[in-house]
C-alpha cells in the first residue's frame, strides 16, 4: 500500500452532519467583510505612492519593499504560527486577535516620519493579517461539503477584491478632498499630511468589525486522522505537514510553483496600476480611485463568483482536478489580455484590459486553498495553508511589485516605462504558471482520491 493509501485509510468514518446552509453561508460573509477591511488597510497604501514618496523622500524600490516584503514577511512568521495554532484552538479568537493588530498598526502608519517608522507599521498589518486566511479557510472548509467549498472560498476571497477597489475608489476620493484643505493640525500631533489622515481614518473599522466573528459558530473539526490523534501538536504541526506532503509531492510542488506565478502577477499588478495610471495618463488620484477602484471591484466579484459556480459545477461532474483546470486557462488568457492593458496609449484600453485581467485572476485564492483543503487531512489543514502562503505565498506576493519595478528601472530606463516592466513579468509568469498547473493536473485527481477514501468525523474544539 502506497504512504498516500496508509494516510488515507487511517480515518474513520462519521455520519455528523453539516450544519444548515444559511449558517454556512452567513460565516462565508463574515469571513468576506473581515477580507475587506483587512486588505483595504493593506491597499490604501498604494494610492498614497506620490505624496509619501515626496514628504519622506522614498524611491520605487523601497516603495516596493513596503508594498511588498514588509507584509508578507510578517506572514511568513506570524503566519506559520497562526496555522499551527488554527489547528488547535479557538479560530474566532485568533482572527479577532489579528485583526485588532492589524487595525492599530495601520493606524501607526499615519504617525511614519520616515522609511523605517513606515516598515515598523507596516510590518504589524502584515502580521496581523496572517491570522485570516489560514483560521477563515480551515473554518469554511468544515462548515461546507467538499462540492460546495470553491463556492464558499471565492465568496470569502471577494472580500480582498472589494477592499482593494474600495481603496483605489475611497482612498482617491479621501485624498483629493483632504489635499484641498492643505495640512492639518491636529493636537499634540501638530500638522500632519493628507496621507496620514488616510490611514487614521481606515484603521477605525478594524477593531469594531473584528468583533463580527464572535456571531459565527466555531465548527465541528471533520476528516480528522487516527493516526495522528495525540502525536500532532501547534508545537510541531510543520514536521507532521512536510511528512504528509511527501506523500503527494508532485501535488504540492505544481501546486506551489503555478500559483506562485501567477502571485507574481496578481499583486504585482495591483500594486502598480494606480501609478501607471497616474503617470502614463497623468489621472488625479480620485480619477484613478473612481475608475480602477469600481472596475476591479466588479471583475472580482464577477470573476470569483463565476469562478466558484463553474469549478464546483466540474467537481460535482467528478473533475477531481478542477480547481488546476479552471486557474490554468485563466492563465492562459490573461496573457495576452495584460499585455495589452499595460502597453496600450489608450487610457481606456488600458481600464478595460485591467478590469478583464482581474477578472480572469483574482479568482486564485479560492481555487488554491480549496485544492490543499480537499487533500489536507483537518488536524494539518491550517498549517499547510499558512506553509503555502508563507512559502510559494511570500515569494508571489512579495516579489511581483519589486520585478516590475526593477524590470521598469533596470531593463526599460524607469520612469514613464512602469508598463512595460508589468507587461515584461506577465508575459513570463501566467504561461509559466499555466504550464505547472497543467502538469499537475493528474497528481491532483490521484491527491483528492486518495482523500475522499477518508471519511469525516468531528472532534472536540480546541479552547485559548
Amino acid at each position: 500500500m502506497s504512504e498516500a493509501a496508509k494516510f488515507a485509510a487511517a480515518a474513520r468514518p462519521s455520519e455528523a452532519p453539516y450544519p444548515p446552509a444559511r449558517v454556512a453561508w452567513y460565516a462565508a460573509i463574515v469571513l468576506a467583510v473581515l477580507y475587506w477591511v483587512s486588505i483595504l488597510d493593506r491597499f490604501i497604501i498604494a494610492l498614497l505612492v506620490d505624496p509619501i514618496k515626496r514628504d519622506l523622500g522614498l524611491t520605487d524600490l523601497q516603495f516596493s519593499i513596503l508594498q511588498g516584503f514588509a507584509v508578507t514577511g510578517t506572514q511568513l512568521l506570524f503566519g506559520l504560527l497562526f496555522g499551527a495554532l488554527a489547528d488547535r484552538y479557538s479560530r474566532r479568537r485568533l482572527i479577532f486577535a489579528g485583526a485588532s493588530i492589524w487595525a492599530l498598526a495601520t493606524a501607526a502608519c499615519g504617525f511614519a516620519h520616515s522609511f523605517w517608522h513606515l516598515l515598523l507599521a507596516r510590518l504589524g498589518v502584515g502580521g496581523g493579517e496572517a491570522s485570516l486566511v489560514p483560521c477563515g479557510s480551515s473554518m469554511l472548509a468544515d462548515l461546507h461539503p467538499r462540492e460546495r467549498q470553491t463556492r464558499a472560498m471565492a465568496v470569502f476571497s471577494i472580500g480582498s477584491t472589494v477592499g482593494t477597489g474600495t481603496a483605489f475608489l475611497i482612498g482617491g476620493l479621501l485624498i483629493e478632498f483632504i489635499t484641498r484643505a492643505g495640512r492639518i493640525t491636529i493636537p499634540i500631533m501638530g500638522e500632519i499630511h493628507a496621507w496620514q489622515i488616510a490611514f487614521f481614518i481606515v484603521s477605525l473599522p478594524g477593531l469594531l468589525i473584528g468583533l463580527l466573528i464572535f456571531t459565527v459558530p466555531e465548527p465541528a473539526r471533520r476528516g480528522r486522522h487516527r493516526s495522528a490523534d495525540g502525536r500532532v501538536t501547534w508545537q510541531n504541526s510543520y514536521g507532521a505537514l512536510i511528512e504528509f506532503m511527501r506523500t503527494q509531492p508532485r501535488f504540492f510542488l505544481c501546486h506551489y510553483v503555478g500559483f506562485m506565478f501567477a502571485l507574481l502577477v496578481v499583486t504585482g499588478g495591483v500594486s502598480w496600476y494606480p501609478a501607471h495610471l497616474s503617470r502614463s495618463f497623468g489621472w488625479s488620484p480620485g480619477r484613478v480611485g473612481v475608475n480602477l477602484g469600481l472596475s476591479l471591484a466588479a471583475a472580482g466579484v464577477v470573476g470569483k463568483l463565476a469562478c466558484g459556480y463553474a469549478v464546483d459545477l466540474m467537481y460535482r461532474r467528478g473533475m477531481r482536478d478542477a480547481q488546476f483546470r479552471w486557474y490554468a486557462i485563466c492563465l492562459v488568457l490573461a496573457t495576452p489580455v495584460g499585455i495589452v492593458a499595460t502597453t496600450t496609449s489608450n487610457p481606456r484600453l488600458c481600464v478595460a484590459g485591467v478590469t478583464l485581467l482581474v477578472t480572469l485572476l483574482q479568482p486564485l485564492p479560492a481555487v488554491a486553498f480549496t485544492a490543499l483543503n480537499l487533500v489536507t487531512p483537518n488536524e494539518l489543514r491550517g498549517a499547510g495553508n499558512a506553509f503555502f502562503s508563507a512559502t510559494s505565498g511570500l515569494i508571489g506576493s512579495g516579489a511581483g511589485a519589486l520585478l516590475m519595478a526593477a524590470a521598469s528601472d533596470l531593463i526599460f530606463g524607469g520612469g514613464s516605462s512602469l508598463g512595460r516592466g508589468m507587461a515584461l513579468v506577465i508575459a513570463v509568469c501566467c504561461p509559466l504558471g499555466a504550464l505547472f498547473l497543467t502538469l499537475g493536473m493528474r497528481p491532483m485527481r490521484q491527491a483528492v482520491a486518495a482523500a475522499d477514501r477518508s471519511a469525516y468525523r468531528p472532534a472536540s474544539q480546541g479552547t485559548l
